[in-house]
């Protein structure tokens, strides 16, 4: 017997269907082919200039923050970001298996703002900038941590904002386009829920 009332409406909101999980696993895989390439790359400026190195280098949040657009449901960014990043320390991100660190930071991160903005009903430019750069700023709070970065304090500070526009334009932005891209396109499952 099937169940009425606000609890059904609830379990139909909070659960994943096949699609999603389809969504998830693709953005995941994907975004860690193209983190551990960019991690090649954000390991050499980091090592060449500390924390300000990889300040500019905001693409790290696109898979995640695309997968919260998709599939509009709690926890997927959060799933997406650590699901992309075990994958990447497979792949051989420099960082090893720390690398996952960064990938549940970063989802907490974003994850956040999409609870608060209400993001996983009303997908916006503003939403999915907010998450790109409050998960890229989570990430780089991990990476002070693991890298000892306290000798560069100043560095360190300046970084964030950086980081955050970067994120937030790389990520953020660059997410809602395709996001837009495959609205218009008439893509299933992402006219809405």
């Amino acid at each position: 017997m099937a169940a009425d009332g606000p609890m059904a409406h609830e379990d139909r909101a909070s659960s994943y269907s096949i699609r999603d999980v389809v969504v998830i696993a693709v953005l995941s895989a994907i975004s860690a082919v193209a983190y551990a390439g960019l991690g090649q790359l954000w390991a050499a400026l980091t090592a060449a200039t500390g924390p300000l190195g990889g300040a500019f280098l905001g693409l790290f949040q696109f898979g995640h923050v695309l997968a919260g657009a998709i599939v509009r449901r709690p926890g997927a960014v959060f799933i997406t970001s650590v699901l992309s990043t075990l994958v990447q320390a497979f792949l051989g991100d420099p960082a090893g298996f720390y690398v996952i660190g960064w990938g549940v930071t970063h989802g907490i991160g974003a994850e956040l703002v999409f609870l608060l903005a209400n993001g996983y009903r009303n997908v916006r430019w503003l939403t999915l900038a907010a998450a790109a750069g409050v998960a890229a700023v989570f990430g780089h709070l991990f990476s002070y941590v693991l890298y000892g970065w306290q000798s560069a304090f100043s560095l360190f500070l300046l970084s964030i904002p950086i980081l955050f526009v970067s994120s937030a334009l790389e990520s953020g932005l660059v997410a809602y386009a395709v996001f837009q891209a495959l609205r218009r396109a008439g893509v299933p499952g992402v006219l809405g829920r």
